[in-house]
């Protein structure tokens, strides 16, 4: 065999191997980019919400009001408030798939039991969040438009049944959700960048997120008979920087 049949014929062996690895290079790439984009875009949809439901009924201070000024600012901004929490929906599904993403990011996968427990976690999150939110798309503006067209005492009984739908669905969505099964998550995966050798994630960035998790978690404090030491503003403003953030280092390229 002359050396250039030699040189073809291992052109024409190796090719096929080393066009087949680079496309799982690629693939492995494109995906910490979709990660990246996916938790940017949750940063930035975690204030939106905030953006339609503010100017149309004051929220989120109005959860504190009593139910007959709920009900009515409900039924007089009917398209708001389904708009705001349709957004709302829309952020917290997005928080399974992101931290998900995020994780196999961090560990290379979700193969080991701690990795498996953060994406478990996260999609209990986003389930009762979701479980919490759907009262507003649909119990809430049923409830807003039967009130304004009862009697007084027609008005009692269903000031009753907000009330108790507003707990029962706060309980599973704001506190089980958004603090409890969220602080866990974002814990989790921010304490492996200190304590599990696989992971990728820089300490400053674990750092940033354990202090994310300390403040989701106090959000739960006074449902356990503890004080109301976290505004939700602050515990949700900064799980939106260390999303950000992490969906900025996604882009960096992973050694191998």
């Amino acid at each position: 065999m002359t050396p250039r049949n030699l040189s073809s014929t291992l052109s024409s062996t190796l090719s096929p191997n080393l066009s087949a690895a680079r496309p799982s290079s690629h693939s492995a790439g494109s995906k910490h980019v979709v990660t990246g984009v996916l938790l940017i875009t949750v940063a930035m949809l975690s204030f939106a919400p905030l953006a339609i439901l503010t100017p149309a009924i004051g929220w989120p201070a109005s959860l504190n009001k009593p139910a007959a000024d709920q009900l009515s600012a409900i039924f007089a901004k009917g398209e708001a408030v389904s708009l705001g929490y349709s957004v709302y929906m829309l952020y917290s599904v997005l928080v399974a798939p992101a931290m998900i993403g995020l994780t196999a990011r961090v560990f290379g996968g979700l193969s080991s039991t701690w990795a498996a427990t953060i994406a478990g976690m996260a999609m209990l999150s986003t389930l009762a969040r979701a479980i919490g939110i759907l009262r507003w798309l649909t119990v809430m503006p049923a409830l807003a438009v039967a009130y304004n067209a009862a009697d007084p005492s027609a008005r009692s009984a269903i000031e009753l049944v907000f009330n108790a739908t507003t707990k029962y669905g706060g309980g599973i969505g704001e506190i089980l959700g958004v603090s409890v099964f969220m602080a866990i998550a974002v814990g989790m995966l921010s304490l492996g960048a200190f304590t599990q050798s696989s992971a990728s994630m820089p300490k400053w960035l674990g750092g940033l997120g354990l202090i994310s998790a300390l403040l989701l978690g106090g959000l739960s404090l006074p449902t356990f008979g503890g004080p109301a030491l976290v505004p939700v503003a602050a515990a949700v403003t900064v799980l939106s920087i260390w999303m950000l953030a992490a969906g900025v280092w996604c882009f960096k390229p992973q050694r191998d």
